[in-house]
């Protein structure tokens, strides 16, 4: 496992809606070689929507369940124009939503494993899912309607673009 560790959504909110996957996920998050646990900006909106939506939960129990995520020591990366070209690659690579798309490109821009029970996420993951299952069995967002057949970098003018912004966002990761 990486140094790094880039957790999504879905991963945090199965440790604060006690779901049966949670104590995997915070087996993962304790492992001894992890130094760093990494959220993009938008992963506080995604948490707050999914508690904010479930009936009958008042919003100082929602702002609980961010101060209990905040006591992780999540770093929050800014979703920068770099990062935002890389997570445009990997939707057309993998057919994953915006949102997905932005934690992969994360985990690239930092060399960081992902945490994910979102079946898309972990398959594009690659040897990057942290808990190895590539994707199988798990929930999914579906594959996004806008993916190409074609990673970006293969659009006509873009190669040299995207190499150029990955350098600068591998460069910040460092």
């Amino acid at each position: 496992m990486r140094e790094r560790l880039v957790v999504d959504a879905s991963a945090a909110l199965a440790i604060l809606r006690q779901e049966p996957d949670g104590e995997r996920i915070r087996s993962a998050l304790a492992s001894p070689s992890i130094a760093e646990l990494h959220v993009p900006t938008h992963f506080w909106l995604e948490v707050v929507n999914v508690l904010g939506r479930e009936a009958g939960r008042p919003g100082v129990a929602v702002a609980e369940r961010v101060r209990e995520l905040d006591e992780l020591g999540l770093v929050t990366d800014a979703v920068d124009r770099p990062l935002v070209m890389l997570a445009l690659d990997a939707m057309a690579r993998y057919g994953l939503t915006a949102y997905d798309a932005a934690y992969l490109a994360l985990a690239i821009a930092l060399d960081a494993d992902i945490l994910t029970l979102d079946a898309s996420l972990a398959a594009a993951a690659g040897d990057r899912d942290a808990l190895g299952t590539r994707g199988r069995g798990r929930a999914s967002e579906g594959r996004a309607a806008y993916a190409s057949p074609e990673p970006i970098a293969a659009w006509a003018g873009f190669g040299s673009y995207l190499a150029k912004l990955r350098a600068e966002t591998l460069e910040v990761g460092r």
